[in-house]
């Protein structure tokens, strides 16, 4: 059972307006916070072995940073194998990020595929809670994964490993950011009982603008580092196009859900990788981090 958060208010004789009686205790304090949002944000988005922080903690501020140490995980490969077998090397790194995440948001992906393709509201809500995976979750899956890794050979290919490794931690980190922002502003569609109430009632607007600004420096340095604005400006399509998606499926279901939330991942980060691709392609920059 997660223990409540324990507000100043809750201790005897201390009020919200009584200073701490040790300026070192504050700035330890707000450390310790910051620690327990970051093991919150890794216990959601990851399968690590991570020490629960106490408190009905989301994380969420910190979604942007866990993703792209995610999508750190999938440039090893790409860096080590890229340059001899693309393809491989691609599959490897979807691979590798799917067992760090434990395959959560391609579960909410499949979950999600299955409730639109069901009919009526009804019929919608007991796909989406089915454990087994129904074709409209399978075809889902295989076509948003084989994006994915295609996505990511062709950077390998066309630019370079190490293009296609960056644009992985990039699209890491705006994918993780979307749930943060479309829980934000879809928060009234929630219902009050499941994970999607209970993420959205805990998301503040702090949170949104800690998303929206690590994801951005992230993707500004990897941009630096590959001296072309084409990751960040994938990065932006992802973003905007994953949001846009999501609140589109928001209005489609009627609702806002955790499943929802990680198909808004998932369809972000191909999204992403598409871009980069394409813009690579396109403007053919093939030497990109070269």
């Amino acid at each position: 059972m997660i223990e409540p958060i324990r507000r100043d208010e809750d201790v005897p004789g201390r009020t919200r307006t009584d200073p701490p009686s040790d300026p070192m205790a504050a700035s330890h304090g707000v450390g310790d916070r910051a620690s327990a949002e970051f093991r919150a944000a890794l216990t959601m988005l990851t399968r690590l072995p991570v020490a629960p922080g106490s408190g009905e903690r989301t994380g969420a501020g910190a979604y942007s940073i866990v993703g792209a140490l995610v999508g750190l995980v999938g440039l090893v490969p790409l860096v080590a194998l890229g340059a001899a077998v693309p393809p491989v090397a691609a599959i490897l790194a979807i691979g590798g990020m799917t067992v760090v995440s434990g395959a959560v948001h391609l579960d909410g992906l499949a979950d999600t595929a299955d409730a639109l393709v069901a009919p009526g509201p009804g019929g919608a809500e007991r796909a989406r809670k089915d454990p087994a995976v129904g074709v409209g979750g399978a075809a889902t899956l295989i076509l948003v994964l084989g994006i994915e890794a295609a996505s990511l050979a062709l950077l390998a290919i066309n630019a370079s490993p190490l293009t296609a490794g960056i644009a992985c931690v990039a699209a890491g980190a705006v994918s993780r950011g979307v749930p943060v922002i479309v829980a934000r502003l879809a928060r009234r569609r929630a219902p009050p009982n499941g994970l999607g109430g209970w993420f959205a009632a805990r998301t503040t607007n702090v949170a949104v603008g800690l998303v929206v600004w690590s994801a951005a420096v992230l993707c500004l340095a990897g941009s630096f580092v590959l001296g072309s604005p084409a990751v960040l400006a994938a990065a932006g399509v992802g973003a905007i196009g994953g949001v846009t998606l999501g609140m589109g499926l928001v209005r489609t279901r009627g609702q806002l859900d955790g499943d929802l939330l990680g198909a808004g991942v998932e369809l972000s980060f191909a999204l992403t990788l598409v871009a980069a691709a394409a813009i690579v392609g396109g403007v053919g920059v093939g030497g990109i981090g070269r």
